[in-house]
């Protein structure tokens, strides 16, 4: 009999122990092992303010490998670049610390201490395409929710996190030549037994880098910044519309707090303007709570106004034709929604310590499967 619910990951965790545990590296490393689909993805926003990602995704279904490069850079002030292409095969070598596709070569130091990243994809197809190269350097241990598995009928979904890092990049987009450093988020997504489009009928995803609205312009820096990233999702409503969510807080580049009970609502809704024919939100208001990393109760609270188109990605239109033909037969129409906030200001709370609000910017991704 096919189980019908879904079981989060925060939900297993015994009773007095820790609902938010270290990843380490072997969290990290490609499966590949089922139907399903696997991601390794660095977000970043840079000091020149360059926001974007760089991601390599596998996928196993309907009897077919698929291996695409997808990339992001959005520069205030000129067009936003996105980049899908085929990856053709995936190399994986020393045990998940070095691997590759066409286009797109992700590295470990033993550890996990730094992550090279060598971008060409756009540019091997296209004298206009984006070049870039980035060195992650992660500033604090990785977190995962319990085990990291949520179990959505008789699949699993897990997603396990290095929250921060500082980043160096250089590259061209839109034929200048750039060179900056910022701030990173690292994401190893999992899932397993399960098809993509049955893990999530909804996704809310966000990276904010910001700084307290105290600190004086001149002290602002990468080094000296704090992030803010949810990833949340709601299970579709056969398997009973559960939301599964993790976030985490960092400060200075040091992981703070670790929320796995997120809420999110979204407000003044209207028609896309672009013909998706989904009405989307003009306000989203996101409200984590959890712990810090010594124990205390912690809520952040992001009154988010995702208004700045970046670019709308139509799923079937960028999916092979075995699996566009097998996705668009169940759900309808597959988007991604991706925005970009200035001004964006988070509230944080922390048991025992005075509120305070963070200022910066953020990117956000709003996925709909219906």
């Amino acid at each position: 009999m096919v189980n019908k619910k879904t079981i989060t990951a925060a939900s297993l965790v015994h009773e007095g122990h820790p609902i938010a545990t270290q990843a380490v590296a072997s969290d990290f490393a490609w499966q590949r092992d089922s139907t399903g689909s696997e991601t390794q993805t660095m977000y970043f926003h840079l000091e020149n303010g360059c926001v974007g990602f760089v991601q390599i995704a596998w996928a196993y279904l309907a009897m077919t490998t698929t291996v695409e490069t997808n990339a992001m850079f959005y520069v205030p002030g000129h067009p936003c670049v996105f980049e899908t292409h085929n990856g053709h095969h995936l190399k994986v070598k020393k045990e998940s610390l070095e691997y590759e596709c066409k286009g797109l070569k992700m590295t470990w130091s033993e550890g996990h201490s730094r992550l090279q990243v060598k971008y060409t994809a756009g540019r091997e197809r296209s004298a206009s395409g984006v070049a870039a190269s980035f060195e992650f350097v992660r500033k604090s241990d990785g977190y995962k929710i319990g085990d990291a598995k949520n179990h959505v009928g008789e699949g699993t979904a897990a997603h396990y996190f290095y929250p921060t890092g500082e980043v160096a990049a250089q590259g061209e987009i839109n034929g200048e030549k750039f060179e900056s450093a910022g701030s990173g988020l690292f994401i190893h997504a999992h899932s397993g037994n399960i098809m993509p489009y049955n893990v999530g009928a909804e996704w809310n995803m966000i990276f904010f880098v910001g700084h307290p609205e105290s600190m004086p312009k001149e002290q602002r820096s990468a080094a000296t910044a704090s992030t803010f990233h949810v990833l949340q999702y709601q299970t579709p409503e056969k398997y009973g519309s559960v939301s599964c969510s993790n976030a985490g807080l960092t400060r200075e580049n040091q992981l703070q707090a670790v929320l796995w009970d997120t809420q999110v609502e979204h407000f003044d809704m209207a028609l896309d303007e672009n013909g998706s024919g989904y009405e989307l939100p003009k306000h989203v208001l996101f409200t984590s709570q959890g712990k810090t990393v010594d124990g205390k109760h912690a809520k952040v609270v992001f009154d988010a106004r995702p208004n700045q188109r970046l670019h709308d990605i139509d799923v079937l239109h960028e999916m092979p034709y075995i699996i566009r033909r097998l996705v668009q037969a169940l759900i309808t129409k597959p988007f991604i929604f991706e925005r970009y906030e200035d001004g964006a200001k988070v509230r944080v709370e922390i048991e025992g310590q005075e509120p305070y609000t963070l200022e910066g910017v953020a990117f956000h991704e709003l996925t709909l499967m219906k």
